[in-house]
């Protein structure tokens, strides 16, 4: 790999930043406690992947997006530049001591690679590493049904190339939504009182981060955004959209699904697979789609990043009610660039403190399931949350026996009936896009308070209990508060 160079065109506000990010450091990067159990199991010239994060990462805050609706490049160029210093700095040590796969992990300000285990030490006294941890895998859901399999892309296949078999969306527009053909669901958040107004998401796209997704599917064909940056998969496996096991395209049809099977029917919809034909992923490889998300052509001059990114999903193999940090960082990555994020909750209840990572992470509206009763479902996880002692899940949706779209093997379409928290996610993701739609200036923070019912992030909640999705509620709060703007 050839060494990583800086444009000699970065604004002058970035150059600041990287050489504040180059700084000289002292003391010894630290070594996490999973990399060192895995230490001490393998033997000293076993290959380690390890994720290497860098010192004094460019301050988010100070960068963070205002108007997302005036995004621009100063974030994606801070972290990209900040990174490409420490990255050439490193890679020379990296290259002599052997190390493969190495790759720029620009979003939390680290590089990924698999180094011998014996020489992880002294990568850890390296200048400007403050910490090495095990590039871990994490199991997700096996697929259950396996439509044909698409061509293999390259591996290194930049994200620009990655889908060349991509075509774009039909451009008839998208139908009206029904109140009369809306699911119980759909009812029950208010969804139709929102398009009775004439608000379902136009102009907003949401992003899955899930399984993927069968983009022949009737009910989902049309909202694709369409063309190479709607779809990534870090694998390298499909160059096309693409589920395995159905569980994005049920999510997907929570969120945008015609005929009244979505919350936002006039949204669009990008997408990104997280785990590879085995239902595995490894640390790195979220940490990718995660990056992808702030910048899927890799173009920092395009404002393509999605408005809200839903991610149904949890890690596995961590204890119940654990606070696993590991991609904190990226979440407040996508909240500085003006996305909201939404997690699910878990479905580890109906014990107290059974919250799952990272939807108990900072910055994420957490969402539990409840059934046609509203009553909360037995499986939902519930708080307190782990990672600050804070009401979790933020909010509760419909989630037990959910109609949806199900794999159409070839462009059927075929329905199902699922149930989780994996499905209530999506009702929040979709309207925020609703609410979105409605009022385009409102900042996640004003969207987030108005679905909380609640003052903005910081302030004490007034009912400290989760809080039930209501579209409409939520709009007539943003009415209010938008008139006196």
């Amino acid at each position: 790999m050839l060494p990583v160079r800086l444009p000699f065109f970065l604004p002058r506000l970035v150059w600041p930043l990287l050489l504040w990010a180059a700084a000289p450091l002292a003391q010894a990067g630290v070594l996490g406690p999973e990399l060192q159990r895995a230490m001490a199991l393998r033997g000293t010239h076993a290959e380690t992947p390890v994720i290497v994060r860098f010192a004094n990462p460019p301050p988010l805050q100070e960068l963070a997006v205002v108007d997302r609706h005036q995004r621009n490049s100063r974030l994606l160029l801070a972290l990209r530049g900040a990174t490409a210093q420490r990255h050439a700095a490193l890679l020379p040590w990296l290259q002599e001591h052997q190390a493969t796969q190495i790759q720029a992990l620009w979003i939390i300000h680290a590089v990924a690679a698999s180094v011998p285990a014996h020489v992880v030490q002294q990568l850890a006294q390296q200048p400007g590493v403050a910490r090495v941890d095990l590039d871990s895998f994490v199991q997700g859901a096996r697929p259950q049904r396996l439509p044909p399999a698409r061509a293999p892309l390259q591996a290194d296949a930049p994200a620009a190339q990655a889908a060349p078999a991509a075509q774009a969306v039909p451009s008839e527009p998208l139908a009206t939504p029904s109140a009369a053909s809306a699911g119980w669901n759909i009812r029950a958040v208010q969804a139709p009182a929102l398009w009775a107004l004439g608000h379902s998401g136009r102009g907003v796209v949401l992003a899955s981060m899930d399984s993927g997704v069968d983009a022949a599917h009737p009910a989902l064909r049309q909202q694709w955004r369409g063309g190479s940056n709607s779809w990534f998969d870090p694998h390298g496996e499909q160059a096309t959209p693409y589920d395995a096991s159905g569980h994005g395209t049920q999510t997907l049809g929570v969120m945008l699904g015609s005929q009244g099977m979505g919350v936002a029917p006039q949204a669009r919809w990008i997408a990104a697979r997280l785990y590879n034909g085995n239902g595995r992923a490894a640390m790195r490889d979220i940490h990718r789609v995660f990056q992808w998300l702030l910048d899927p052509d890799g173009d920092p001059a395009t404002a393509d990043a999605p408005d809200i990114v839903n991610a149904s999903w949890a890690l596995g193999g961590r204890a119940t009610g654990s606070c696993v940090l590991e991609f904190a960082d990226d979440i407040l990555a996508l909240k500085a660039a003006g996305m909201a994020v939404v997690f699910a909750a878990g479905n580890d209840g109906p014990r107290p403190g059974s919250s799952s990572s990272p939807g108990n992470n900072p910055g994420v509206l957490s969402v539990g399931a409840v059934d046609s009763r509203l009553e909360l479902a037995r499986q939902s996880s519930r708080g307190p949350s782990a990672c600050s002692e804070s009401v979790f899940p933020s909010l509760l949706a419909p989630g037990v026996q959910v109609p949806t779209a199900d794999l159409s093997h070839g462009g059927q379409p075929s329905l199902t009936s699922a149930s989780g928290s994996s499905l209530a996610a999506p009702h929040v993701a979709g309207v925020l896009a609703l609410l979105m739609g409605a009022y385009p200036a409102a900042s996640v923070a004003e969207l987030e308070a108005a679905l909380l019912g609640s003052a903005p992030p910081g302030a004490p909640l007034a009912n400290p209990q989760p809080v039930l999705l209501d579209a409409l509620a939520a709009f007539l709060r943003l009415q209010r508060t938008q008139a006196t703007r």
